[in-house]
């Protein structure tokens, strides 16, 4: 028996008794060529990656994802969830790339992970990360404006078509043991099994008599070797495969499931690995605590478990979380009656079919990568809106978020509950911090209104800073799309493109010029609020108006209209709309020669 030094992250090694003439040292000859003689034992590799110096209790995470695509919303809800559990119990969090599928592959794919977990402050401690841009390089320069990828950490390398070496040493090591074999099946042959397993209607697969290398002489595997049949290296299924496994999940308890009962490949012919075999070489040597990850990984369960045990591996603690799901209207006609019946079939996000599936859907939309996060805050742990609540001033990354709290069930992509987040993380962001990030929205969305809003910033500040803070801030942008219309009237390109005003209907159009000659008689822009109300209240009592709105109420009757509709008739000369802030704020930013000139134009 091949003897291992273990101790919390490792188990003792078995071996498989060899069978009559087995000689495996002489098949991983053949198999490995030279190979074979420098490959690492397992040992070495326990001591190159020893276990990690860290406080008790601490989680060492990853977000582990393929560079085939688009980021999906639930990469990052994965990622919140293992970089939040990592940061509170100081430990971990590393970016691993599983780029073991080459085929799927896809260039920029990389930028799209590193750049968007960035963008949603969840960078990892190690693993794939961005150096500093180059000293000098400009924005749209590519690369080297981001700058170039780096590797941090001890445990890498941490992309996994740089560690086929390390992969190869372990198959070894599990042929040497009995627990792995060559299969030389074509495609041709696994498509019979298949076509022969459906016409008897047992599980598809490579199994049972199907396996047919399972047990092949060594004679047998060096005349395939001889006549070139590319061969992939399998996994030997339990013996018995008529027990169960069972451990207890994370989010969702005690789960027991039969054994793995299939001869899955670990190396493909070309020497790259499977998921399912790196992934656990990796999470072990990276010495990750806890993955967390999507549930559907949950039917690989009793194969990933069988492989920690056959190398030696103590099991990583395991996590699924539920995908975020939506609500599909299903339309069904009754056979019998023909009744057309009506009902909701929840399913997960689609790639294909749903745009908030993609997180560039969020930023096109508008909505700040804090308010997504706390979004995602809300559907991991339901605890997270009252804790909001009671803590408005506090950051997300405060909330204590607790593994065993997670919601166990998937969640629904609630776009009115999202914009309803976006709305309170706006309202309690500094006229700098709108600034900034509406800015780099309106960069790319709104061209025009980003570049009136560089010519000068501090005027832009002033007036996004109006009726910010406090416990009444202002909430009327939900999104950065809100920008405009709450900015318009701040800039005259944009003003002096109304065409039409919509003055209230209680003041004749006969009346508006008196009143706006009159407010610009006594316009001082040193006066308070009051003052300036009080002067706005003379003029409308002297002309005819109620001094007060319950005066107007009382008696419609006895007055043209009330000191509001007075008001508003300036309000609208100003902004070019009813809906803006505070007006003497406004005024007070917009400044006296452009207040003047806004209510000479009605003269």
């Amino acid at each position: 028996m091949d003897k291992q030094a273990f101790n919390e992250t490792t188990l003792p090694v078995t071996v498989r008794e060899p069978g009559p003439g087995e000689d495996r040292d002489e098949l991983v000859r053949l198999l490995f060529g030279d190979a074979a003689a420098s490959a690492r034992r397992p040992e070495e590799y326990e001591a190159r990656y020893p276990r990690r110096a860290l406080p008790k209790g601490a989680m060492v995470t990853r977000y582990a994802p393929s560079p085939t695509g688009f980021m999906h919303i639930g990469g990052i809800f994965v990622s919140l969830i293992n970089k939040r559990l990592s940061v509170q119990s100081e430990g971990v969090f590393y970016l691993r790339l599983e780029d073991t599928d080459v085929k799927r592959a896809i260039p920029g794919a990389l930028d799209t992970i590193v750049d968007s977990l960035a963008r949603f402050d969840l960078s990892p401690q190690e693993g794939v990360l961005r150096a500093p841009a180059k000293e000098g390089a400009k924005e749209g320069e590519g690369a080297q404006a981001r700058g170039e990828f780096v590797q941090q950490g001890s445990y890498g390398p941490y992309i996994q078509t740089e560690r086929v070496e390390i992969y190869r040493d372990y198959a070894i090591d599990l042929i040497r043991r009995g627990f792995a074999y060559p299969c030389f099946c074509t495609v041709e042959e696994l498509d019979a099994f298949r076509q022969e397993q459906m016409a008897l209607t047992v599980k598809p697969g490579y199994h049972g008599r199907w396996a047919k290398w399972r047990d092949a002489p060594l004679a047998r595997v060096k005349e395939a070797l001889a006549s070139g049949t590319p061969f992939v290296l399998r996994l030997r299924a339990p013996d018995d495969v008529s027990g169960r496994v069972e451990w207890k999940d994370g989010v969702k308890g005690v789960i027991s499931m039969p054994v793995n009962d299939l001869d899955t490949i670990l190396l493909k012919s070309d020497g790259i690995p499977t998921y399912h075999f790196a992934h656990a070489v990796d999470d072990h040597l990276m010495r990750t605590t806890h993955v967390i990850r999507g549930d559907e990984w949950i039917s690989s369960m009793p194969l990933h478990l069988q492989l920690f045990r056959v190398l030696g591996f103590r099991p990583v603690e395991y996590a699924h979380v539920p995908p975020i799901q939506k609500l599909d209207r299903v339309e069904e006609t009754d056979p019998e009656t023909g009744e057309l019946k009506v009902s909701d079939a929840r399913r997960k996000l689609s790639k294909r079919k749903d745009p908030e599936a993609n997180i560039e859907y969020y930023r096109e939309i508008g909505v700040p990568e804090t308010a997504t996060i706390e979004y995602l805050l809300n559907i991991a742990n339901s605890a997270f809106e009252d804790w909001r609540k009671a803590n408005p001033d506090k950051p997300y990354s405060a909330f204590p978020l607790k593994l065993n709290k997670l919601a166990p069930g998937g969640a629904l992509s609630d776009l009115v509950k999202l914009k309803s987040v976006s709305q309170a993380v706006v309202s309690r962001m500094s006229a700098e911090d709108v600034y900034t990030q509406g800015l780099d929205w309106a960069r790319a969305y709104d061209t025009e209104l980003a570049a009136l809003m560089e010519r000068d910033p501090e005027y832009t500040k002033r007036a996004l800073g109006i009726e910010r803070g406090g416990k009444k801030s202002n909430k009327r942008i939900v999104t950065w799309p809100d920008l405009r219309p709450q900015l318009f009237f701040f800039f005259d390109e944009l003003y002096s493109r109304l065409e039409s005003f919509d003055f209230p209907e209680n003041v004749p159009e006969a009346d508006r010029t008196p009143l706006l000659r009159q407010m610009l008689e006594v316009f001082d822009p040193a006066d308070s609020k009051e003052a300036w109300f009080e002067k706005i209240r003379q003029i409308a009592v002297a002309s005819g108006y109620a001094g007060e709105v319950k005066q107007y109420k009382a008696s419609p009757e006895s007055w043209k209209g009330h000191v509001g509709d007075v008001s508003m008739v300036l309000r609208v000369a100003v902004c070019g709309t009813r809906n803006s802030p505070d007006l003497t704020e406004v005024m007070a930013a917009l400044g006296e020669p452009r207040v003047r000139a806004r209510i000479a134009r009605f003269l």
